[in-house]
């Protein structure tokens, strides 16, 4: 980049943040009764001998819970990216100054300081275009684990219903009744009970689930878009009178910094 442009880097950051992590919250709530409901849908398999089409390792849920780790674990990067960043244009200030006092115009206001600034600011671009890459595929990963669980209901309807005719049609309501006619006769009435609301439900968990995963993704590709934009803009030459002073860049950080520990501290505080 020619110029530094923080404050509408920072401002990108914090609103996708925002959004993603509170995506993330409300996909591990859901991806616990996922989990549940993938086990519960387990053993229905094993009770109608379908057990080609079993999931072991039941990937919906345990998608969710390790997407929203990344998006935690990504928050904690970016903040220590941003760290980074203000110290390094802080202390060229604070050494420009004490170098400087007698100077009219400061040095950091020169070419070096702005070549410092310059520099951390194409550092956290890379930083930020290298994690927002990572955090899509790994999304994309958890929309075809969800869609995945839609095509083995979709099996297991099939199937079921080529073999009698008699269950409901429904495939929102297979499980539950496949479990109502075979499983209670060989588990406690609680387990029963227990499965019976998870799979009533599973359909339901899975749109949750959708919804949340859906919702980060166009979240993540519209900040790489914003990058995308920010990137051209910022290698073209400024335009005069448009210079961003160095305080603003530094209050920008700063706000930026106590904005993502507020939200990763709210996040955990509902997760």
């Amino acid at each position: 980049p020619k110029w530094a442009d923080y404050p509408s880097l920072i401002s990108a950051q914090t609103r996708t943040f925002e959004q993603i992590l509170d995506d993330a919250v409300g996909g591990s709530v859901i991806s616990m009764k996922l989990k549940k409901a993938e086990l519960a849908m387990s053993d229905v398999i094993i009770l109608v001998k379908l057990s080609d089409i079993a999931s072991r390792d039941h990937l919906a849920g345990r998608g969710l819970q390790r997407l929203g780790s990344k998006v935690s674990g990504a928050v904690d990067q970016l903040m220590s990216v941003n760290d980074y960043a203000l110290n390094t244009i802080q202390a060229t200030h604070s050494l420009s100054i004490s170098s400087s006092i007698n100077a009219i115009v400061p040095i950091y206001s020169g070419p070096a300081g702005e070549e410092i600034i310059v520099r951390t600011f194409a550092e956290v671009m890379g930083f930020l275009a290298s994690l927002i890459g990572q955090l899509i595929i790994e999304t994309e990963i958890q929309l075809a684990n969800l869609e995945k669980l839609e095509e083995r209901l979709s099996v297991i309807h099939e199937i079921v219903l080529r073999e009698d005719s008699t269950i409901s049609s429904a495939k929102s309501d297979l499980l539950s009744e496949l479990w109502t006619r075979l499983g209670w006769h060989r588990r406690s009435l609680d387990r029963y009970d227990s499965h019976l609301k998870l799979l009533s439900e599973l359909g339901d968990y899975r749109q949750q689930a959708l919804a949340h995963v859906i919702s980060a993704l166009h979240t993540l590709r519209a900040l790489s878009g914003d990058m995308d934009n920010l990137r051209e803009r910022v290698a073209e030459p400024q335009l005069a009178g448009t210079n961003i002073p160095f305080e603003a860049h530094v209050h920008s950080i700063q706000l930026g910094l106590q904005r993502l520990r507020a939200l990763r501290t709210d996040a955990r505080g509902r997760d």
